[in-house]
């Protein structure tokens, strides 16, 4: 049964369109099965070695210290109610050059004055938001299933768009044919 769906079988009531289609399915199964594993090692190695030296930057540039709230924080409405989220709060730290700094940072509402809260500094000492948390791995591997799922669903819909002009084509065909044949069965 299998080897008479191969492109090269000779089926006497196979037409070129369908021999076009056994082709293009075979062609396009074959370049899936080589090109989908390649664009997915390759966007997998390029995300990793990106990723991995974001984190690495950011290892190199961003440190994290303790900051000692010099007020409390209050809440969005002016009470001190923790829950509230973050608001802005004077507070002071030493920076990693060992010089001691104040400014404005974001603390949970309700924090008191005194308390300690981690931040991020830059290389030169002023505040940061926190890095992200990423995984080169975990990013690797979600760039190979995108790159691997885009060649599929590219050729898929290649393989699509040539079968539905295929089809178009069949069915011309038959209503020529059956334009011959019709009045012959429908006594028209």
């Amino acid at each position: 049964m299998w080897r008479r769906r191969m492109p090269w079988a000779r089926v006497p009531l196979r037409r070129g369109t369908d021999r076009v289609q056994a082709w293009l399915t075979l062609v396009l199964v074959t370049t899936t099965l080589l090109a989908a594993p390649g664009a997915a090692w390759w966007a997998a190695s390029t995300t990793y070695r990106g990723v991995a030296q974001a984190v690495a930057w950011d290892r190199q540039h961003r440190v994290p210290v303790v900051a000692v709230l010099v007020e409390d924080a209050a809440g969005p409405d002016g009470g001190a109610g923790p829950g509230a989220g973050t608001v802005p709060v004077r507070a002071r730290w030493t920076g990693p050059d060992g010089a001691a700094r104040s400014g404005m940072i974001s603390a949970p509402a309700g924090t008191r004055a005194g308390s300690p809260v981690p931040i991020w500094l830059d290389d030169h000492g002023r505040t940061v938001p926190k890095p992200a948390r990423r995984s080169p791995v975990a990013d690797a591997m979600l760039a190979a299933v995108l790159a691997g799922g885009a060649v599929v669903a590219g050729l898929g819909g290649v393989r699509r768009i040539v079968v539905w002009r295929l089809d178009r084509r069949r069915l011309r065909s038959w209503e020529a044919q059956w334009q011959v044949v019709g009045p012959q069965w429908s006594r028209r």
